[in-house]
């Protein structure tokens, strides 16, 4: 049977922080990280291949797709290298980076395989973008010693941290199930319908 630990950010000092609270329950193991709010859909898990592409790298993987090119500041971008194994190789990375300087439009989607090195580097990183700790940033100098690969998702992935993406994830499965679908359709037609045309903000189904 399985066991889950639980570990607690004291203090909301950014995702790098987060990770490396929990630090000793990883212990000198490499590790997946899944942010909870990135939710995925599609027919292959994400971190199926991932794991798959790191059998056969050893090293760490990020999983990245592509954004609108002027959505690319909200994200952690990364460079684009040479095609290696089933992925690509990383050249470098960026947290949310100004408008026009992403090295890319390849934006990293919530989904980790990292060597346990990282927690050392987390230990005394600064402070980045958003006055946070950044896994980021503390990737990119991971990156001087250890290679990092790309895994191309071509799913979909929601965006659970706003309400709307959560909204969205929510209706966009009970609609892609075939025990739901049918009358989910339903209920969203019956919702939209009660809507004022002035309340509709262009929606139409």
């Amino acid at each position: 049977p399985g066991q889950t630990s639980f570990t607690r950010q004291q203090v909301p000092l950014g995702l790098g922080h987060a990770v490396w609270c929990a630090r000793e329950l990883v212990g000198d193991e490499p590790f997946a990280l899944l942010l909870p709010d990135m939710i995925m859909q599609s027919e292959k898990s994400c971190m199926k291949d991932m794991v798959e592409l790191y059998a056969e790298t050893g090293n760490n993987i990020v999983a990245v797709q592509e954004c609108d090119p002027a959505e690319a500041h909200k994200y952690g971008i990364v460079g684009r290298g040479e095609d290696a194994h089933h992925g690509f190789r990383i050249t470098g990375m960026v947290e949310k980076p100004k408008t026009g300087t992403a090295p890319s439009n390849l934006y990293i989607n919530g989904r980790y395989i990292l060597q346990p090195e990282i927690f050392k580097i987390l230990e005394g990183q600064e402070k980045g973008a958003g006055n946070e700790i950044q896994l980021t940033d503390a990737m990119l100098k991971l990156q001087k010693q250890q290679p990092f690969y790309g895994y191309h998702y071509r799913g979909r992935t929601f965006d659970c941290g706003s309400p709307e993406g959560f909204v969205e994830a929510n209706v966009a499965f009970a609609l892609w199930r075939s025990d739901m679908n049918g009358g989910m359709a339903g209920v969203i037609r019956t919702l939209l319908d009660e809507l004022a045309p002035s309340e509709r903000r262009g929606v139409a189904l």
